[in-house]
């Protein structure tokens, strides 16, 4: 099965992208970056790439925002318009079929670690963003305490995935240092860094403790020039 194929099968099924703990942070430090620049919602343009059935961009639209989405998946795309979204099908290692300077906030919620080229995706999204443009960003970080203790014992952390669903689609192997590496290598500054310690179905805010007691980084990171 071609890969669209099979992420056309996954949306036919079911919505997926949630609004869960980390989404509700990343409203929380959008309305922060609205307040600073001191402008109405209907004035920021937001582009949700891997936007998926356009839950998360729908209630951006409903909060006044506009809202652009990109989606790999075009029965996710079908769903998403019939939301109400600008949404368009892209292949985001192919880069953003959009303008340079556009939007004001790049909204990635977990597809950076999807892409086989990350850094190509932020350079990517530092081009379509305004000058003091932002990404938020939610992605995982796989050194948590679970993670280490499953390969002290010989257990890849993609087991689970791929003996329950049959594929794993996280193509990096992410670490705070990593994303940091890879951020500032596409032109971006670490404006805000939270740290979510995901146990089943809990989610714990834990920004005081080191990485191996996280499993879920949220980022605020600015655009800037060189």
């Amino acid at each position: 099965m071609k890969p669209e194929e099979r992420e056309n099968a996954r949306y036919a099924k079911n919505n997926f992208c949630p609004i869960s703990q980390e989404e509700r942070i990343l409203f929380d430090l959008l309305e922060e970056y609205r307040k600073n620049r001191n402008t109405p919602q209907s004035n920021l343009k937001i582009l949700d790439i891997g936007c998926g059935s356009g839950r998360i961009s729908k209630k951006l639209m409903k909060l006044g925002y506009t809202v652009t989405g990109l989606d790999f998946s075009s029965e996710a795309i079908k769903k998403a318009v019939s939301h109400g979204v600008t949404a368009k099908q892209t292949n985001l290692d192919e880069g953003i079929p959009e303008r340079k300077e556009t939007f004001d906030v790049v909204w990635a919620g977990d597809i950076v670690e999807h892409v086989f080229d990350p850094i190509g995706l932020l350079t990517e999204s530092h081009r379509v963003l305004k000058k003091k443009g932002v990404m938020l960003i939610t992605i995982p970080s796989d050194v948590g305490l679970i993670s280490r203790i499953k390969m002290l014992f010989g257990i890849s952390h993609q087991e689970h995935m791929y003996m329950t669903s049959g594929f794993y689609k996280h193509h990096t192997f992410f670490t705070p240092r990593l994303i940091r590496f890879m951020l500032k290598k596409a032109n971006f500054r670490i404006k805000k860094f939270h740290k979510i310690l995901i146990l089943g179905k809990h989610r714990y805010q834990v920004d005081f403790l080191p990485p191996i007691f996280f499993n879920e980084m949220i980022i605020q990171a600015e655009k800037y020039e060189i």
